[in-house]
């Protein structure tokens, strides 16, 4: 049987420097060849299947499964054939059904081609590879060749656990020849940072699953971590990841130098011809290996800034407030700061900050930060109702262990146990949350759970370096999945609540131009629920919760040791660390006025890490700390909303690209106006942010900052 296969061409790179990656990414020009659009982020999970005896393998293929809210496709790509970092192989793909037989999918030459080769032998999983892909197109000028260029951070995960993590860089050629690719060759072979990658993501998954079943299992009771990789700019931050115990010590290194996937390079790939996926498979395929559910292709809006075209920020909203103004201007710059300088002490006042009950914010989409950051989060510990965490991790009145109204933090804690007192409160509502989520008729079941895990994840930038690396790592790596699992169905439900309430106010024609765009984002956000569940249903989340309430549970546990005359109480640590957390957000007045929306944005990334330091040791700071919370909160969730706007402008830009043929002229109008809206609702969020930034870079925030440090 013979079948006409395209041949896909593009150069890859294994990227050791991150930084490189990323420059290269959003360069204006790559030897001539020029940007069309911004980076787009997606994230897969893909299964890549053989028949038991290796079949495709034999033959020299592979088989990839990916599902996404438009359905399941199967990719058949020949072995590369690689010259240096140039790769060229035969690519087929088709529709498919991963809970059916190949021969019930429907008919395509992929289908043709496996059921040629395997017959109606059962398809078995080899390995799973989970990636975030920032990728954009490139061209010559006047319609010459064309490049798909993406920066892909790769997990690989075999039998629920992740072996191998690393970064890589390709470039596919999408129109013209293989010659219009010699230029970007030449530019990028040899870089500092890139080095050729001499085969398939797959040979090298195989080669690291093959590595990772020959080490010791982990020790009785470690939890199987599967791990989502988390492309925000605050997953940049330094977080040191070890092993589970019972790791060996190459992998003991290789993931304590890794802050986040690709952070640390690329390790370098092992010999291709000896382990290319035909040589590989047949040792690599048991029966009996776990699947892994393919997750929906989701975009990571939370934290992952997306450019959009600049719209200035009016330089008179940036100038120093009036004497009438809580800041007390220029004049009064000059005078000492703090008790007993000299002069009026200013009392600070909490800043006006939006509450669920002014509505929602104009054009805010995604994971509108006035949701989730309101006055009432800044007392939610008094409101909160008393919570026990008993047995298995469960929330029982019959538990031992009480779990207050507030974490209890105070000035003499050692800062471990602080740390400890913090991750207690918020396990327990976030296991509280739980049922209610899984049953999904109420959304704030899920925000809750999530704004569980994301205090939680920033309790270990604040408190982790208390503990011991390498016993507490995979609570951080276990968090990090189950706060994306939650993300992608909540920025879900964000994005398509508010976009309903902007509908309200529409005649009913434009509501029902935009109904494409909104299916399409409800169908996306049940794929995303339904990988949510699987996540709370696996063996390895269960064992994570369990020994993660024993860990909180258990003082002294897995505590670095420290010498006697070294910082180690809250009154000791809090202060440097709460003030180099301002210093961090005060570093971006110098280039305010001039600010597009990813500095903007990460400004705000600044103003969430300065509240979460306040807040965990709010009960140590006194009287101020409410209104000086309150005044972060108000610049955090002015640049929330922008931030929110443009994603979700980004987003309706991609909708109308990916379905141009299929909308009629009116449905194309409305969600244009949509996208129009969204553009105008940034540039009018950039022009005003001058009032919020006053309240936190002024005089008298400084002064009552350093008067609440001082009651330490």
């Amino acid at each position: 049987m013979t079948v006409e296969r395209p041949v896909e061409i593009e150069l890859k790179y294994a990227v050791s420097d991150r930084t490189v990656g990323d420059r290269l990414l959003n360069a204006e020009s790559l030897a001539g060849f020029r940007p069309t659009d911004a980076p787009h982020p997606t994230q897969h999970e893909d299964r890549y299947v053989d028949s038991a005896d290796a079949a495709l393998a034999g033959a020299g293929f592979a088989a990839r499964l990916r599902t996404s809210a438009g359905g399941t496709v199967v990719s058949i790509k020949s072995t590369a054939q690689a010259e240096g970092s140039l790769h060229r192989r035969e690519e087929l793909e088709g529709p498919a059904d991963r809970t059916s037989d190949v021969a019930a999918w429907p008919a395509s030459p992929a289908r043709s081609l496996i059921l040629e080769l395997c017959g109606d032998a059962p398809l078995v999983e080899l390995v799973t590879i989970r990636q975030f892909r920032r990728r954009r197109d490139l061209e010559l000028p006047n319609g010459g060749a064309a490049v798909e260029l993406s920066l892909d951070e790769v997990d690989v995960v075999s039998r629920g656990r992740v072996v191998e993590r690393f970064l890589e860089l390709e470039l596919e050629l999408t129109r013209g020849s293989v010659a219009d690719l010699a230029p970007l060759q030449a530019l990028l072979d040899g870089h500092h940072g890139l080095s050729a990658a001499p085969g398939s993501k797959l040979e090298r998954a195989l080669q690291a699953a093959r590595a990772g079943r020959s080490r010791p299992a982990p020790a009785a009771g470690a939890a199987a971590v599967a791990i989502v990789a988390d492309p925000r700019p605050e997953a940049a931050e330094t977080e040191r990841e070890a092993p589970d115990d019972g790791a060996d010590a190459a992998r003991q290194a290789q993931d304590q130098d890794a802050a986040d996937p690709g952070e640390a390079g690329a390790p370098a790939v092992g010999d291709a011809e000896s382990d290319t996926p035909a040589a590989v498979a047949a040792e690599e395929l048991a029966p009996d290996q776990p699947s892994v559910a393919a997750a929906a292709d989701v975009l990571t809006f939370d934290d992952d800034p997306v450019p959009t075209e600049d719209a200035p920020i009016d330089p008179e909203a940036l100038q120093p407030a009036s004497s009438s103004e809580s800041d007390p201007g220029p004049a009064q710059d000059s005078q000492p700061a703090g008790p007993g300088a000299g002069g009026s002490i200013e009392t600070l006042e909490p800043a006006r900050v939006r509450s669920p009950e002014d509505g929602p914010v104009e054009g805010a989409v995604i994971d509108l930060e006035s949701l989730e950051h309101t006055p009432e989060l800044i007392e939610e510990a008094q409101a909160a109702a008393p919570l026990v965490l008993g047995p298995a991790g469960r929330i029982d009145e019959a538990g031992e262990i009480p779990v207050g109204k507030t974490p209890g933090v105070t000035a003499e804690d050692l800062h471990a146990e602080a740390g400890r007192k913090v991750l207690r409160f918020h396990l327990a509502r976030m296991i509280a949350r739980e049922p209610g989520t899984r049953e999904g008729s109420d959304p704030e079941e899920l925000h809750g759970m999530r704004v569980s895990t994301r205090r939680m994840r920033a309790a270990w930038r604040v408190f982790g370096d208390g503990f011991r690396d390498e016993r507490t790592a995979r609570f951080r790596r276990h968090l990090k999945t189950v706060a994306a699992r939650l993300g992608a169905v909540r920025d879900l439900d964000v994005l398509i609540e508010a976009t309903e309430t902007f509908a309200a106010n529409l005649p009913s024609s434009e509501r029902d131009g935009l109904e494409p765009l909104m299916s399409a984002w409800r169908e996306q956000r049940d794929e995303n629920r339904r990988v949510l569940v699987r996540e709370f249903d696996s063996g390895g989340y269960r064992r994570f919760v369990d020994d993660y309430r024993d860990f909180v549970l258990t003082s002294g546990a897995d505590v670095r040791q420290v010498d006697p005359t070294d910082p180690h109480r809250v009154r000791d640590t809090a202060g440097s660390r709460i003030w180099a957390a301002y210093e961090r957000v005060r570093a971006y007045e110098s280039v305010l006025k001039w600010a597009d929306v990813p500095t903007l944005h990460q400004l705000r990334i600044a103003a969430k890490w300065l509240r979460y330091t306040l807040e965990f040791v709010r009960e140590a700071l006194g009287p101020e700390a409410p209104a000086l919370i309150s005044r972060v909160v108000a610049l955090q969730d002015h640049l929330g909303a922008m931030n929110d706007a443009e994603v979700g402008a980004h987003m309706a830009r991609a909708f109308l690209v990916e379905h141009a043929g299929e909308l009629s002229d009116s449905q194309s109008g409305a969600i244009s106006r949509y996208l129009v809206a969204r553009e105008r609702e940034v540039g009018r969020l950039k022009r005003t942010v001058g009032a919020p930034w006053r309240g936190v870079s002024g005089l008298t925030f400084r002064r009552a900052l350093g008067r609440t440090l001082a009651t330490l």
